[in-house]
């Protein structure tokens, strides 16, 4: 029952980031036409707006890898595990889930004093290194999740 609790958050969250990586690129595309735009028609040109471009990519990214850390579709190097029993993969598995959850928890907590220092030395601009904080939480969310998986179709198949 709270796996598949867990495994609806995880849908909803899928959802509500495929919707944030659209607005993104929509936001970034208009963003950068408007600045071209801007600048060649009307010889002007707003530095902020060009600011907001490669945080907007850096958010475009780290969602899009989160997207892809819950597909599966993220570097793996599998090339050992597909010569060993099926049981040694799912505990290598399960072992890379966890490590990869205790990375990006370390990180996590790491990326709090990072964003207190990006709102101190560039204020309310700051703010966009929020995107730390949240990938890192739900990437360790999906790793944990994907161990609970792992260990909830062992016990199922004993």
């Amino acid at each position: 029952m709270p796996l598949r609790l867990l495994s609806r958050l995880d849908n909803a969250l899928a959802r509500c980031e495929q919707v944030v990586v659209c607005l993104l690129f929509f936001g970034l595309i208009l963003i950068t036409f408007g600045t071209i735009v801007a600048r060649n028609l009307f010889g002007a040109s707003s530095q902020r707006l060009l600011e907001l471009a490669p945080a907007g990519v850096l958010w475009i990214a780290l969602v899009g890898a989160s997207l892809a850390l819950r597909q599966g579709r993220h570097i793996r190097l599998e090339l050992f595990l597909r010569f060993v029993p099926e049981r040694i993969r799912s505990w290598a598995n399960a072992a890379v889930g966890l490590f990869g959850a205790a990375v990006m928890g370390v990180l996590l907590a790491a990326s709090f004093g990072f964003v207190q220092n990006e709102v101190a030395i560039f204020g309310a601009r700051g703010w966009i290194a929020v995107v730390f904080p949240v990938f890192f939480a739900v990437a360790a969310f999906r790793y944990l999740l994907g161990v609970f998986s792992i260990s909830s179709a062992e016990s199922s198949q004993s």
